[in-house]
């Protein structure tokens, strides 16, 4: 898979000495682990279809990205009508008739739509991160230079993956 982002792309925006080899590493590692949590960016034919296995609780589903289209979804191993589901916004998927409950096992097959250029910006947020992580706490030079980090590097990695994950219409 081609990168969605490229050392050039991070250079244009964060101060780094780091090799271009070295740079495209971290991308790479970084954008593998976003697709690892939320499945593959769609391409430009919007063929890619992202597969996801739920169990039955409830009127909804909810997939971790906003949905383009459904390509097929089996219930109990019986595949459903689009007239038995409605697809929302933030990626929700409700059974139909209205108040019909999921049953115990769901198969969904589904079109993300492209959100290549809001990954960029996440993925360019993260390289950040990873290359301003530092044990420091603070540091202070004669009043002329300060740095502190944050409290919580994981957290500050969550809340940048947050903006990919399922929106709450």
């Amino acid at each position: 898979m081609t990168s969605l982002v490229s050392p050039a792309d991070v250079k244009a925006l964060i101060n780094t000495s780091m090799s271009d080899v070295n740079l495209q590493t971290v991308i790479d590692r970084i954008e593998a682990q976003i697709t690892e949590r939320i499945g593959a960016p769609q391409n430009d034919q919007m063929t890619t279809t992202l597969t996801k296995t739920y169990r039955g609780e409830g009127f909804y589903l909810f997939t971790p990205t906003e949905i383009y289209s459904v390509v097929s979804i089996s219930e109990d191993g019986n595949a459903l009508t689009s007239d038995q589901y409605e697809t929302w916004g933030g990626g929700v998927i409700e059974r139909l008739p209205e108040e019909s409950h999921w049953g115990d096992r769901m198969t969904v097959v589904y079109k993300p739509v492209d959100d290549r250029l809001e990954r960029a910006q996440v993925i360019i947020d993260l390289v950040r991160l990873v290359i301003e992580r530092t044990a420091m706490k603070s540091e202070n030079i004669a009043g002329e230079y300060s740095y502190s980090a944050p409290d919580n590097w994981d957290a500050e990695f969550r809340k940048a993956m947050k903006r990919l994950l399922f929106k709450p219409i």
